[in-house]
């Protein structure tokens, strides 16, 4: 079965530099079109594949190599969301139907901290500093259709979803 990736380059191409992919599994997959709006998918329902232990992932590649370095599997959500590679070694990443903003170890993939939002996060997390201290940024608010979404994961997973809200708010963090 083919996978489709989104690709985030982790702290600079350098030599030992990982390349973080967020994939979706598709019994569906939709051929590239150049100019064309393109998820990988066809329709706008996420499918599975027969057999799959997860749904969705975040990938770590050695751009040097060409090597898988990590994986880190959403047992029961799409990744949908945006990444962000600090300079620092850390990934972020929201996306995912549970509502949770990650923080990962960008050389091994360790999920460092998570903290559950108002929303889903779709946007991308943004890094600033004022006088001195980090920040990270991201906005939650589900769009699109999320309520189709959510309905077609609990035909797949029945009664494990609650819905997920879909008002927006900007969530802050430091870096500490």
């Amino acid at each position: 079965m083919e996978e489709c990736y989104r690709k985030v380059a982790l702290g600079g191409r350098g030599p030992g530099k990982p390349y973080a992919e967020s994939s979706a599994r598709s019994a569906h997959r939709k051929q590239y079109t150049p100019g064309r709006p393109f998820v990988g998918v066809q329709g706008s329902q996420p499918f599975t594949v027969s057999g799959a232990d997860h749904f969705g992932e975040v990938q770590a590649w050695n751009v040097d190599t060409g090597q898988r370095v990590w994986t880190h599997n959403y047992a029961k959500s799409p990744n949908w969301g945006s990444m962000l590679a600090t300079a620092g070694g850390l990934i972020f990443s929201g996306g995912t139907i549970d509502r949770k903003f990650h923080a990962f170890d960008a050389a091994t993939g360790k999920l460092l901290w998570e903290f559950p939002t108002n929303s889903g996060i779709l946007a991308p997390p943004t890094s600033f500093a004022v006088h001195g201290k980090q920040y990270i940024a991201v906005l939650s608010g589900w769009g699109g259709d999320s309520r189709g979404d959510q309905a077609t994961l609990n035909r797949l997973f029945p009664g494990e979803f609650p819905e997920v809200p879909e008002g927006g708010a900007v969530w802050v963090f430091t870096i500490e």
